[in-house]
């Protein structure tokens, strides 16, 4: 069996610095041609590739193996012309030996990622990667890093947003306003980071999908429910952020958020499933009966909201709280939640055997 033990030096630092044309084939010639490279420059990975190839081409041959070893070179503007450099390099190589199988040598992931190529010719018997024991995975961590940047949907979702929050904390900074800077960051990141985690942001793209199919299929109460959704939602943020601005104490300006924002979010849904359901009645002239368990719901979480807000404003902010009121709002959430269990019971009842349909749809 006959092995190609095969050195690859992706930017050519072998050329630029060591002045050795490539491919560079036989042991004596590599010889030669890593000391010229370590004579320029005695730090380069490139330099401990060669010597993992020799170590490796003297190895084979102790097993009695029919080897011989070659460093191929790309060019220093890494990328296509590298990438063709190195594969025509390859293939006059294997045309002058002939191997069955190549043990690759490389000093990180960038020089590997003409394997798919290779392993198109020659089986690929090994992958030793070299490593500088001081720099362990700096390289690859590097070119990783590189690549996540000019990932186009890496770049747009994650990189601009972080970029965007620095370049407005530095603003800050330099006008002199450290303390907005630096809270604004961290509610910058934090918000970001929520964003991310609760998948809004596809959510957020999935409403407004919604509302250009709608107005492209001419389903104008899906628009008005979709687009109703989203003005109830603005606006309750606006308000409740304007009705809470006065608290100095945050848990407090929380509380009062909160206490306003709820019952437009509930707005917005049953905004949302009217108008997806009486659209889905003109269309097809049938009424989704789950569309029932929403109102139900949305009408049971209604009521044990407002129970539980005004019990936590009376536990932690002082405010009134009217037992026979509440204890009657939350029967009345309890009564209606298990009725909708029961409404969705039923309709599975119903619907078994025969294909479902959505509530949005």
């Amino acid at each position: 069996m006959k092995t190609l033990i095969l050195c690859v030096d992706r930017d050519d630092d072998l050329g630029e610095k060591g002045k050795v044309t490539s491919p560079v084939i036989g042991r004596k010639n590599n010889l030669k041609a890593l000391i010229a490279l370590g004579i320029e420059d005695p730090e380069d990975s490139d330099a401990n590739v060669m010597f993992m190839g020799l170590k490796l081409y003297r190895k084979y041959r102790e097993m009695g193996r029919e080897v011989e070893i070659a460093t191929i070179c790309g060019d220093k503007m890494v990328g296509i012309q590298s990438d063709a450099n190195l594969i025509r390099q390859f293939y006059g190589v294997i045309e002058q030996f002939t191997p069955d199988t190549v043990v690759l040598v490389s000093d990180g992931a960038e020089d590997e990622i003409i394997l798919p190529l290779i392993s198109q010719r020659v089986q690929i018997e090994h992958i030793a990667r070299v490593v500088v024991k001081q720099q362990q995975n700096l390289e690859s961590t590097y070119y990783i890093i590189m690549s996540a940047f000019k990932n186009p949907k890496i770049g747009k979702r994650i990189i601009v947003p972080i970029a965007l929050m620095l370049i407005m904390w530095g603003i800050l900074m330099i006008l002199g306003k450290w303390e907005i800077s630096i809270g604004l960051m961290i509610t910058a990141l934090a918000t970001f980071l929520m964003v991310k985690a609760l998948n809004i942001e596809d959510q957020v793209s999935k409403v407004f999908d919604d509302m250009r199919d709608a107005l492209r299929t001419r389903r104008y109460l899906l628009f008005m429910g979709v687009f109703l959704t989203l003005v109830l939602v603005l606006t309750g943020f606006v308000l409740s952020f304007l009705n809470a601005r006065g608290e100095e104490e945050v848990p407090r300006f929380i509380f009062e958020f909160l206490d306003s924002a709820w019952i437009w979010i509930i707005m917005a849904a049953l905004s949302y499933t009217l108008g997806s359901s009486l659209d889905t009645y003109i269309r097809t002239n049938r009424f989704i009966r789950s569309t029932w368990v929403m109102l139900l719901s949305l009408a049971a979480i209604y009521f044990i909201a407002s129970t539980a807000f005004n019990f936590v404003g009376y536990i932690g902010f002082e405010r009134g709280f009217n037992i026979t009121e509440n204890l009657i709002f939350m029967f009345i959430g309890v009564f209606l939640l298990l009725l909708g269990g029961v409404v969705y019971t039923y309709n599975r009842t119903k619907s078994r055997g025969r294909g479902g349909t959505s509530w949005l749809r």
